[in-house]
């Protein structure tokens, strides 16, 4: 590995609360036999999947060090503007007899999982009649992966409708409808 990506990990790992890590690689097999999967596992206790071969390896963990250093610089700005928007979703709520919500924070970072996938995925805490959750969906995640938080509660300004698998929502969040009892859009 070349020190510029070993430079690179390292950031990373302590940028996500991590202290050591280690190169992980996989054989693929079927339509990819003959390639690598790489990945880094954190603390040997998070695996994450970084990329097939080597060759952007480094270009995804300093993609990601972006990401983390942008939600830092733009964190009570993106909280601001959900909380607004939570306001909207809490009145048409409230109009169907569903319950508020209530936006406690927003993080990238769930140290508490050691499923790669969830460990750094965008989330915003919430707290619907009384359970407190890490709510995400793919769209939410982007926005704030990508910087693109205004497109994300534009689309929230159409007509509410409920998330897929959904059958009996009890709030709205960024104009769709959800289940708190369920945890399907849930950080596990």
């Amino acid at each position: 590995m070349k020190t510029s990506t070993t430079i690179a990990v390292t950031e990373f790992v302590r940028l996500v609360g991590g202290t050591t890590w280690t190169r992980t690689e996989s054989r693929c097999t079927g339509k990819w036999r003959g390639t690598t999967d790489y990945g880094i596992l954190i603390d040997n206790r998070v695996k994450r999947y970084v990329s097939n071969g080597m060759t952007g390896f480094e270009k995804r963990v300093r993609e990601w060090i972006g990401t983390i250093k942008t939600f830092r610089t733009k964190k009570a700005e993106y909280l601001q503007k959900i909380r607004g928007q939570a306001q909207r979703d809490n009145a048409s709520a409230q109009a169907e007899g569903l319950n508020s919500v209530q936006v406690l924070d927003i993080g990238i970072i769930s140290p508490e999982t050691t499923n790669g996938y969830f460990f750094f995925l965008p989330y915003a805490l919430l707290e619907v009649d009384g359970r407190q959750f890490k709510h995400s969906t793919t769209n939410f995640a982007i926005a704030i992966e990508d910087d693109c938080l205004d497109t994300w509660l534009g689309k929230a300004k159409i007509p509410v409708w409920t998330a897929a698998g959904v059958e009996t929502p009890d709030y709205i969040f960024g104009g769709v409808r959800f289940d708190s009892r369920n945890g399907m859009y849930c950080i596990r």
